[in-house]
């Protein structure tokens, strides 16, 4: 690594996922609507619930980070889906796409250097752009992992 490169930058290559283990589009390439409803022997969760609970906690972590008036939301209930599988398939699809686009969101505020990385929101007790940004890394990191995990154990990674 060079000594040149900015904790902005290396923060957006943690985001994207380029690092040390595969990133959300790789963990969920060719997985199948059907897939990730399965649950298997021994598992907690179907693929879909860990979708949808990243999908949740990244929405969670940008509405914090976007709205002064942010509202907690209840932990653990509203951070899992209701159902084990998807409705459909174009669900499914949607859940994917929201995850992209909610990595892409906290990278876009990363990116922007009128945001301090550093200076605490306004509205929190302490929290900065910075550790909200990897607190989606880190809790995007280990349920990638899960859904590689599954995908194995599933015969379909």
């Amino acid at each position: 690594m060079g000594s040149d490169k900015t904790v902005r930058s290396l923060l957006l290559e943690q985001l994207e996922g380029r690092n040390a283990h595969v990133d959300f589009n790789q963990a969920v390439q060719g997985l199948t609507f059907k897939q990730a409803g399965i649950r298997v022997e021994g598992v907690p969760h179907t693929i879909w619930e860990l979708v949808e609970h990243i999908r949740i906690g990244q929405d969670d972590i940008l509405e914090f980070c976007k709205n002064p008036d942010y509202e907690a939301l209840d932990w653990p209930d509203d951070y899992w889906p209701e159902k084990s599988k998807p409705d459909s398939k174009e669900q499914f699809e949607a859940s994917l796409e929201a995850v992209q686009d909610g990595i892409e969101e906290m990278s876009e505020l990363v990116r922007d250097p009128q945001n301090n990385l550093q200076q605490p929101f306004s509205h929190g007790d302490g929290q900065t752009l910075f550790r909200e940004a990897m607190l989606i890394v880190d809790h995007n990191a280990y349920h990638i992992g899960q859904i590689v995990l599954i995908r194995r154990l599933l015969g379909s990674w």
